[in-house]
């Protein structure tokens, strides 16, 4: 999918002006989120131990579980933020639980500060592929306009498309459950 250069400038510079109002007029009105999550790359390296023994498992006996849990989730995210010249944000934080995944990002102008949150849902369609819905997503207290969700929603689909889809060829996705920390994903051999 082709974005012009335009978009992700616009989205980083309304994101921007959003954070230095949401901080000037709601100074610390976002709630705290009760454990922080670490980040190591031992979580990574586990993170891709567990894809390995999936894949391994589904070729041996056409049949995979694979468990992703917060802190692999929250590292790998990390990982690629380190991996890009201007991230969007900083910190992240994944969160799993209720069925949803909630991603927690500090964004950053100057001395503003705010949270960035986005949260997802994750199901599985007819042809046993994964896919995603952005839920919601905000700066600090407030809700993103319609155009910048969209916009992080595009950059979303063009990750997952070239990330994850490939990878999913050979795996029909029976399952993908999301509570209390973890993420497990079912599956079978197509």
């Amino acid at each position: 999918m082709k974005h012009s250069s335009f978009l992700p400038l616009a989205v980083v510079l309304l994101s921007l002006l959003l954070v230095s109002m949401a901080c000037n007029l709601f100074a610390k009105s976002e709630p705290t989120p009760a454990a922080t999550i670490p980040v190591s790359t031992q979580a990574v390296e586990s993170l891709e131990k567990n894809l390995q023994q999936a894949g391994t498992a589904i070729s041996s006996s056409g049949q995979t579980t694979l468990t992703i849990n917060e802190e692999q989730l929250t590292s790998l995210v990390a990982s690629e933020l380190q991996k890009q010249e201007t991230p969007i944000f900083r910190d992240p934080q994944v969160y799993l639980r209720d069925g949803q995944i909630k991603i927690l990002g500090k964004v950053q102008q100057g001395d503003a500060e705010a949270t960035l949150e986005l949260v997802l849902t994750v199901s599985v369609n007819s042809d046993g592929r994964p896919g995603y819905k952005l839920v919601s997503a905000k700066i600090g207290p407030l809700p993103l306009p319609d155009a910048m969700v969209q916009g992080l929603s595009d950059q979303l689909d063009s990750a997952f498309k070239s990330n994850i889809d490939p990878q999913m060829d050979d795996i029909y996705i029976d399952k993908i459950t999301i509570a209390d920390g973890v993420m497990t994903i079912q599956g079978h051999k197509r």
